[in-house]
């Protein structure tokens, strides 16, 4: 209880929203927009050659870092390490003092509900994470139950956390955005509060399955693995 008077005697909290970014600018006014709630959004940005930058400077809450570290494949294609990049970008949304932070990608951003409870969420819980369901989309209008089980309680995903409590980081070991630090005491987010990732779209799939396998992370088309793609729920809109 104490720590619920504690944030009912302040203002408010101050939100950090960290995010990696590499010529995304198709996606950046949606994810500007759907983090609209947030007090800063720190972006990391691997060397985009699109118009990302000049969009993200457009908008006062934005702060830019550049990363620099690029890892080569013998396929010919490079990337910003996954791991290590998140950890940069953690460590430069930390500098800001947040009561919270959160870390998403560019093509993830909360539903309607979400973004216009967040504040309220992360003032008054009396826990140290908040998990979410993620809804991976297939395209714009459809996504993949079974990534999910079908909104199992044990597939809620990392979504904010205070990192005065916990010491969430990416393990550079592995590949791919696994975290270490994070806590098994949670605030479980219910529907509508999610958030919807634009995973995959039938026109860029096939380039996207090939670009991970050159850089070392094996996959495939997604239903392959991902179940039989099924209509948005009416809720799930941004």
């Amino acid at each position: 209880m104490k720590r619920l008077k504690d944030i009912s005697m302040k203002k408010s909290v101050n939100i950090v929203v960290a995010v990696r970014c590499l010529n995304e600018e198709k996606n950046i006014e949606r994810f500007l927009h759907g983090y609209d709630f947030a007090d800063s959004i720190v972006v990391s940005d691997g060397g985009s050659t699109d118009d990302s930058l000049n969009l993200l400077s457009k908008n006062k809450k934005v702060i830019i870092h550049n990363y620099d570290v690029v890892e080569k494949f013998p396929t010919g294609c490079s990337w910003n390490p996954d791991n290590p990049h998140i950890n940069f970008v953690l460590e430069k949304a930390k500098k800001l003092s947040p009561d919270w932070l959160i870390l998403d990608d560019m093509d993830d951003v909360p539903t309607y509900t979400l973004r216009r409870n967040a504040r309220k969420v992360l003032e008054h819980t009396s826990k140290s994470q908040v998990n979410a369901f993620r809804l991976y989309m297939w395209g714009d209008r459809e996504f993949f139950p079974y990534m999910n089980r079908d909104f199992d309680k044990d597939y809620l995903a990392l979504w904010a956390w205070r990192p005065d409590e916990l010491d969430i980081y990416a393990d550079e070991q592995k590949h791919h955005a696994t975290y270490r630090g994070i806590s098994s005491d949670y605030e479980e987010l219910k529907v509508p509060m999610a958030l919807l990732h634009k995973s995959w779209h039938p026109d860029t799939i096939d380039d996207k399955v090939k670009w991970y396998n050159s850089v070392g992370i094996k996959t495939s088309h997604p239903f392959n693995f991902a179940g039989k793609p099924k209509r948005l729920p009416p809720w799930a809109k941004e």
